[in-house]
């Protein structure tokens, strides 16, 4: 879902447990993020821009809209 920002942190030779640790939060509460399980914080996309040397206006190539919503899951019967 955030192949760019995964990329970059790639050249920038970070982890996403290192991301974790800049944020203040688990391994596990930033793989949510990256997969789209659980949105970011605008606070949280401001210090990812940071990190990777990036501008405010870049915010839309690192955090794009989603382009369409999750599917709907029944639970099990």
């Amino acid at each position: 879902m955030y192949r760019y920002l995964s990329g970059r942190l790639r050249q920038l030779g970070l982890k996403q447990s290192d991301l974790g640790y800049a944020l203040g939060i688990g391994a596990t509460a930033v793989s949510h993020r990256m997969t789209g399980r659980t949105p970011w914080g605008i606070d949280e996309m401001y210090k990812v821009l940071e990190l990777c040397q990036a501008q405010p206006e870049e915010l839309h190539i690192y955090f794009p809209p989603p382009t369409s919503q999750r599917p709907y899951r029944r639970a099990a019967s």
